[in-house]
Formats: structure tokens, sequence, C-alpha cells
């Protein structure tokens, strides 16, 4: 009885190590800070200021996905993504549209957005990095799609300066965001594109 007690705890105790630990993990290299109006980060090189443009949020489908933590990017995630009017439109028209490496998913690029994502608390930092690692699976094994509802706030580069010889970098950034955007999310969930389509 003495031993099975012994197992149980230990199992407890396992548990609660585990849960911490990854807490530790998920903690967002980019440690943003607000700072009045703006978003301020730290990338491998640089530190990049970013100004809060407003509330804004979404459904999209997931068309790409990547990590870019410990790049000199300011923001955990690159993806790309398609509204999800449009994407469900795809659905409704091809039948295996709902898994990727279709034929029709191959030809998205014209209707997708790229969209550079900031955690702004560690649910959504966790959300993220759970995100690109269950696309990465789905791709591999031509899995149904993902879709992605996020809300937060819209971010523009202001200033980069580099870390270690305070070298202005701002109109580098500020030329990236011509062609992406950018967001602070505060909420992020995802869900299966069809089960998503199902309840619209």
């Amino acid at each position: 009885m003495k031993s099975m007690w012994k197992v149980v705890l230990f199992l407890v105790v396992l548990f609660v190590a585990g849960h911490f630990a990854v807490q530790y993990i998920r903690t967002n290299p980019l440690d943003p800070e607000i700072e009045g109006g703006e978003v301020v980060v730290e990338t491998k090189e640089y530190e990049v200021h970013l100004n809060r443009e407003g509330p804004t949020h979404g459904v999209y489908l997931v068309d790409a996905a990547k990590s870019i933590d410990w790049s000199n990017e300011p923001a955990n995630v690159e993806l790309s993504l398609v509204d999800f009017t449009e994407a469900r439109d795809f659905l409704r028209a091809y039948p295996d549209f709902h898994r990727y490496g279709s034929v029709p998913g191959l030809n998205l690029e014209n209707s997708a957005t790229r969209v550079a994502l900031i955690g702004a608390n560690r649910l959504a930092y966790g959300a993220l990095r759970d995100l690109v690692d269950d696309y990465d699976d789905r791709v591999h094994a031509h899995g149904e799609r993902l879709c992605l509802t996020i809300s937060g706030e819209a971010l523009r580069v202001s200033s980069a300066q580099s870390i270690d010889e305070g070298t202005d970098r701002t109109e580098g950034f500020q030329k990236s965001d011509e062609s992406r955007q950018r967001v602070f999310a505060d909420q992020v969930r995802v869900d299966d594109c069809v089960k998503l389509a199902a309840t619209r």
C-alpha cells in the first residue's frame, strides 16, 4: 500500500514539474514590452520598436507557417494566410482542398497574405508554437488544413537599432512592412478548417 502511494506521489510531482517546465520553455524569446503606444522587442541583434495601430482580428486558412524565433525578425512566426471567406469557397468547390498538398491548394499564392505575429502573452505564444508544429506534421502527412482565429493589435515598425553597435536599421525593417502585416496577437485559436466551416 505504501509503495502505491509513493508511485502516486511521484506521478503528481512529475506532472507539476512538467507543467512548470512547459511554462518556462514557452517564454517568448522576444520578451515583448508595451511602452506607451509601442511594443518593444529584442531580436537576435536588434531592439525594435513597433507602433500599435489599433485592434485587428480575423479568421484565416493557414497556407504556410514557420517559426522565426531567434532570428533578426521582430516576430515569433511568419504565416501565409487566406481569408476564411475565400477559403470556405475553395472548400466547397474542390473535394480534396481540405488536405494539405491538394492540387487547388498549390495555387493559393495569389490569395494569401504574409502575416508576422508576436505572441502578446504566454498562452498566445504557446498557441503559435503549437500551430507551427501541427502545421509541419499535417503537411508531411497530407493532413487536414488548419484555420486560425486571431485578435490583437496591428503593428508597424517605428525604429530598429543594433544592440551592440547602435546602428540604425529602421529603413530596412520598414521596407519589409510593405510586403507583410504585423500583429501583436493576444488571442490565438486553431481549428480544423472543415470543422470550422461546418459551424459558420
